[in-house]
């Protein structure tokens, strides 16, 4: 089930939407704002964002700018902004879509479903191939130079999220609500012990060109050596 981030301060039109791709079989996460925005981002792991532009507190183009510093998911742009220079300027910064309000829902489930169709391909595929690191998702089986890496089953879905985002921290809130499933209480440390028992992993087999980096103030990234 995909998880959408909608950053939108007009609250009625955010209940409508959210509720509308809720109901088409999405998990819809809200913010009201931009910083709100940032703090979703920064504690759970999305599918894809979907922004205004003309929010409160920030541009929805700078906003977006900083998100990708913890996220490397697709995003849109839902404004009422439709000049021809916005919409080059939101694809310039790497939109997936760029969207005029008002939109008929069905035609934004449509244009939403098709990016999610890239990102689905990419997640589900049988094999996740990095240089000598290979992970079969669907034997849940990981070799490294060769060799098969004995892991758990919490290890191996901790190795796959960060390979699926190779060379990008991930926050600790990030990781415990996508591998644990419920919300980061602040005090938990599943996911250090987890880290580090799975790092100890990578970095006993020979000629191991990967680890796990601590990120100051990030979280944990998957990274060549």
């Amino acid at each position: 089930m995909n998880k959408i981030l909608l950053i939108e301060d007009d609250v009625g039109l955010a209940e409508l939407t959210r509720d509308f791709l809720q109901e088409n079989g999405f998990v819809v996460d809200h913010a009201i704002d931009g910083q709100s925005g940032i703090k979703k981002c920064r504690q759970a792991i999305y599918d894809l964002i979907i922004c205004d532009i003309m929010l409160p507190d920030i541009s929805g183009f700078d906003l977006v700018t900083k998100l990708q510093q913890y996220s490397q998911c697709h995003f849109l742009f839902l404004t009422a902004m439709s000049q021809d220079i916005d919409q080059v300027k939101g694809f310039d910064l790497g939109a997936s879509d760029y969207i005029i309000k008002p939109v008929n829902p069905k035609v934004l489930l449509a244009r939403i479903r098709s990016i999610l169709q890239l990102v689905n391909e990419n997640y589900e595929s049988d094999k996740i191939v990095i240089d000598q690191l290979e992970i079969d998702n669907r034997l849940g089986e990981c070799q490294l130079n060769g060799f098969k890496l004995k892991l758990t089953p919490a290890e191996f879905n901790l190795l796959y999220i960060l390979a699926r985002h190779i060379d990008h921290p991930l926050s600790r809130e990030q990781l415990f609500e996508e591998i644990v499933g419920r919300e980061y209480n602040g005090l938990d440390r599943t996911i250090d012990g987890r880290v580090s028992r799975l790092r100890k992993k990578l970095e006993q087999v020979k000629d191991s060109c990967f680890t796990i980096r601590t990120v100051w103030a990030k979280g944990y990234q998957l990274s060549r050596v």
